[in-house]
């Protein structure tokens, strides 16, 4: 990630140089996927900066969050997590145990599959993901609050347009050069 794309400014001029170079490519294009990727990175790093004085990490956040968002008794399978968290297996398998060392979850017995270990959070960490929660959703509200109710639906909509063009183009980007 290159500071480029957080500095409007910055992109603004990397712009102008491109269309003085390529005036044929379609700059103002990548100028706009440079702006999302760059929001992308400076939401990204905010959230970082919440989570250090609880000692998480996002992935780490991410798993406390969606054990949350399964309602009582909070459990959650690993399967569910690889879906949902953007994390290889063994990787996953560090932050569970992270997380199970820092008591906010630990191993159940599955109900219906021995072979399952779910996941439940622990009452420290119900407490600490509904704290960090409201800290996150306050955070976005102040970030987004000079957006009237309708560009936040644009702007949703818009965004949702941009995800699904990238999941149609995934198989154009693997073409070689």
């Amino acid at each position: 990630m290159n500071k480029l794309n957080q500095v409007p400014a910055l992109l603004q001029r990397a712009a102008s140089q491109w269309k003085a170079i390529h005036p044929q490519l379609p700059v103002d294009d990548a100028v706009l996927i440079g702006l999302l990727i760059g929001v992308g990175a400076n939401a990204d790093t905010l959230g970082v900066q919440q989570l250090k004085p609880f000692a998480l990490c996002q992935t780490e956040h991410d798993v406390l969050a969606c054990a949350r968002r399964q309602g009582p008794p909070y459990q959650v399978t690993p399967a569910l997590l690889l879906e949902e968290v953007r994390i290889t297996s063994g990787a996953l398998t560090t932050c569970l145990n992270r997380l199970i060392e820092k008591s906010l979850i630990s191993r159940v017995p599955s109900q219906t599959d021995l072979r399952s270990k779910p996941l439940q959070l622990t009452e420290q960490g119900l407490a600490l993901i509904d704290k960090l929660t409201k800290v996150r959703f306050q955070l976005a509200a102040q970030v987004l609050a000079n957006f009237s109710a309708e560009e936040k639906t644009q702007l949703r909509s818009l965004l949702a347009k941009v995800q699904q063009g990238l999941n149609q183009d995934s198989a154009a980007a693997t073409t070689t050069v």
